[in-house]
Formats: structure tokens, sequence, C-alpha cells
């Protein structure tokens, strides 16, 4: 009986593993179906699909691994563990080609960022620069009584701190937006560098270490 335990776990651990491996496959053959590769957005695809799939994938080459080893502890070369290596070895060699494309992909990201930050601050600089014009303050005036949003009995120096008070306004969301546009440059960029290449290339050894175990 126990006997028959060990082979329907090992049997299953196998299965699953298998199916993790799979997964990973059809992920990538339903990406790769659209054969772009002179396209940067398309590679970028590619190798995020493979990055975010290794994960499963080593679990399940590892489960695999496992059930043959409870399934022959004696043999040291199954057709079972080669096939584990093959895959394992596969697997971490396009990672590692991965780590140079992700590269390129985050500096071509991070200098898409930079333009869209230097746009937000050349806004606020400009914006900032006419503020103390003060043909702009009296254009502001008459536009803000014309809206009706100046009281009609109001002083001149009152109506000059309310238009003073829309342009602050005005500035500090400019201001407000040139932060965010900073804060989501540094977390794009972050996550690209730690969730993408540094996950590619812990994601690459720790495949290659499985495909050694199976056949040392």
């Amino acid at each position: 009986m126990p006997e028959l335990s060990s082979s329907r776990l090992s049997g299953l651990l196998r299965w699953i593993g298998g199916v993790l491996v799979l997964v990973l496959g059809f992920e990538l053959l339903a990406v790769l179906s659209a054969n772009a590769w002179g396209e940067e957005a398309f590679r970028q695809l590619v190798v995020d699909t493979l990055i975010k799939g290794s994960p499963l994938a080593l679990v399940g080459l590892l489960l695999m691994l496992i059930g043959s080893r409870l399934d022959s502890p004696q043999q040291q070369r199954t057709p079972l563990r080669w096939t584990v290596f093959g895959v394992g070895i596969a697997l971490a060699l396009s990672l590692l080609v991965a780590v140079p494309v992700s590269i390129s992909g985050n500096t071509i990201l991070a200098a898409q960022a930079d333009q869209a930050v230097d746009q937000k601050r050349a806004e606020f600089e400009r914006a900032s620069a006419e503020s103390h014009n003060p043909q702009l303050l009296e254009t502001l005036v008459g536009q803000l009584q014309q809206a009706g949003q100046l009281p009609p009995n109001a002083t001149p120096e009152q109506q000059n701190a309310q238009a003073q008070r829309f342009i602050d306004g005005r500035l500090g969301q400019l201001k407000q937006q040139v932060q965010q546009a900073e804060r989501a440059r540094s977390l794009t960029l972050g996550q690209r560098r730690f969730s993408g290449t540094a996950v590619a290339l812990v994601l690459a050894l720790a495949t290659a270490a499985v495909a050694l175990a199976a056949v040392l």
C-alpha cells in the first residue's frame, strides 16, 4: 500500500509539473503567433510573457524532477530527467537572452518617461514665467469679470488679488503634475528593472540549477 501511494504521488507530481510547463508554452505560442519581431513592442511583450510565466514553469520542472526521483530513486538519468534537463536549459537560455532585451526596453521606456517629465516641467516653467507678465493679470481680470467671478464693487487691488490667486492655483496644479510624472517615472522604471531584468536573471540561474540537478 505505501508503494502504491508513492507511485500515485509521483504520477500526480509529474502530471502537475508537466501542465505548469505546458501553460508557459501555450502562453508563448499565443504571443509568438503574431510574428512581429521587427517591432520593439512585440519583443518586449514576448520577454514579459516569458518572465511572468517562468516561475510556474520552474515549479513544474521541480515537481517533475521530484516525481521522477520518487518513481526511480536508484536510476540517475531516466528519460523524464533528460526531459527536465532539456526544457530547463532551454528556458534558462531564453531567460538569459531576455535580459539584454529587457534592458533595451528599459532604456526606451526611460527616454519616454524623461520626455513626459520634461514636457510637464517646461509647461510649468512657461506658465511660471508668464505669471509675472502684467498684461496676463489684466487679461485674467477681464475674463473673471465676464465670467461673473468677481464682485462688481471690487477694488482694483481685490481684482488683482483674485486673479493672482487663480494664477497661483494653476501653477500649483502644474507643479503637482510635474511631481506626479516624476513619481510615475520612478515607479515604472523601478518595476521594470527589479521585477523584469533582475527577476529574469535570478530565474535563469534557478532554472539552470534544477536542470543540472536532473542529470547529476
